[in-house]
């Protein structure tokens, strides 16, 4: 079991990975909720929950799609130079 508390108010979940992995993330999102939070105070004296809430989700899920592209673009070029690799192999082994 895991229990966090965000914007005042706490969470207990019941996670499948080890302690220390899921107090990771947790750890992640509470520091997430304070980005959010600070972006939030500098438009409004007292940010809502839910938009602090939802600016979070929108920043984590920037983070991730990010993320995502990169790897994409590390495939290709992990693609890309194991072709080169294999076709400088074989024509240094006669093979092509």
């Amino acid at each position: 079991m895991l229990t966090i508390e965000i914007l005042g108010q706490t969470f207990t979940f019941k996670t499948d990975v080890n302690r220390a992995e899921a107090q990771s993330v947790a750890d992640y999102v509470l520091e997430s909720v304070d980005q959010a939070r600070a972006q939030c105070a500098g438009n409004t004296l007292n940010p809502d929950k839910r938009a602090i809430l939802v600016l979070t989700a929108l920043n984590i899920a920037n983070e991730f799609f990010d993320l995502k592209k990169r790897h994409q673009r590390l495939l290709e070029d992990i693609g890309q130079r194991s072709g080169n690799l294999l076709h400088t192999l074989e024509s240094q082994l006669g093979l092509s």
